[in-house]
């Protein structure tokens, strides 16, 4: 069953993973009661000392009993800084097996994937967040080279162990295999790619395109009319009505633009390190085929030499939320942590 509740920023993902991880479920909105969902003394005093770990504030039981709300806890979250600075964020630091890299999609950020930062996930879990949606960033690049090498040095310049997982979800999965040949050239060692349902089927796309491809997303997710979306970001913000800043508004809307220019037409070079592709029926969108250019060779054929598909029995956007898939990434995962023979 999915969330009845997407999460805004980086930090409701954080606060959403040990939600979930302590009480088994995510909150079911953004004012879901912590106590009323099942907490308890205990369970308080647990997901306090989580926050604490994954989020480097100070977080203490009174608070979680003072606050209650999942929104409210990200609110105090939030006016300390948690989450808001650089570009890697922590959604889990505990667990048994190797650290769990997640590397943005097209919205630059870990919104959406709170759920491998909690249970059945046993790992320390980080996302990576694109340059350009803090709006004092300034804008994003729209090269494929440029985005990589950015990580890279915020990866490098962590203190992330040199042996991790990496995991893209849609398009992220291009920009993790590109991260993950930059880093194993640079001596890191890739424990695996996890591909979760990333398409090679990428049509030619302008920063611009991209932009106006995302309003109409936006406007469709919110039941808006068509028109308002061609009308532009202003008429949109306008419609949402959710107070959204117009700068940060249009910093989401521009990543996104910017990663849809920077992989277009890509192609993998070859890899050594181990690629695993959960798939679901509709990974490959019909428009996306019919705008993309001449034949595409797709993940089985690119003769990578340790290489598994696996099938995803829900839709491209329940993937990320059905538990069963996040066991069978964990499961993956914890193969390839276990020394071989």
């Amino acid at each position: 069953m999915l969330p009845a509740f997407v999460e805004r920023d980086a930090v409701d993902a954080l606060v959403a993973a040990q939600w979930s991880r302590i009480l088994g479920e995510p909150p079911a909105a953004l004012d879901a009661d912590f106590f009323a969902s099942g907490g308890t003394s205990l369970k308080a005093a647990r997901l306090a000392g989580a926050l604490r770990g994954a989020s480097g504030v100070k977080v203490t039981l009174q608070q979680v009993y003072r606050l209650r709300t999942f929104e409210g806890i990200g609110s105090a979250l939030r006016e300390d800084g948690a989450a808001g600075d650089g570009r890697l964020v922590t959604l889990n630091a505990v667990g048994a097996g190797a650290p769990l890299l997640l590397v943005p999609a097209a919205s630059g950020g870990v919104v959406g994937l709170h759920r491998f930062g909690g249970s059945p996930v046993d790992r320390p879990v980080h996302g990576l967040q694109a340059r350009g949606l803090d709006p004092q960033d300034g804008p994003p690049s729209s090269e494929l080279a440029e985005q990589v090498a950015e990580f890279a040095e915020a990866l490098e310049a962590s203190e992330l162990p040199r042996r991790l997982h990496l995991a893209g979800y849609c398009v992220g999965g291009i920009l993790a295999y590109e991260l993950a040949r930059t880093l194993a050239d640079r001596g890191w060692e890739i424990a695996s790619l996890v591909l979760l349902n990333t398409s090679l089927y990428c049509p030619p796309l302008t920063v611009e395109e991209g932009m106006r491809e995302k309003l109409r997303q936006i406007a469709a997710d919110a039941d808006l009319p068509a028109e308002v979306a061609e009308q532009g970001a202003e008429a949109v913000l306008r419609a949402l009505g959710t107070g959204e800043e117009r700068a940060e508004f249009d910093a989401r809307v521009r990543v996104f633009g910017s990663v849809a220019a920077a992989i277009s037409g890509f192609a993998p070079a070859p890899a050594d390190f181990p690629v695993r592709l959960f798939s679901t029926e509709d990974r490959d969108d019909p428009a996306d085929i019919a705008a993309t250019p001449g034949p595409v060779t797709d993940w089985p054929d690119l003769g990578l030499p340790d290489y598994r598909q696996y099938p995803v029995s829900v839709d491209h956007f329940e993937m990320i939320n059905h538990a069963p898939t996040l066991e069978a990434v964990e499961n993956v995962l914890a193969e390839l942590d276990r020394p071989g023979p």
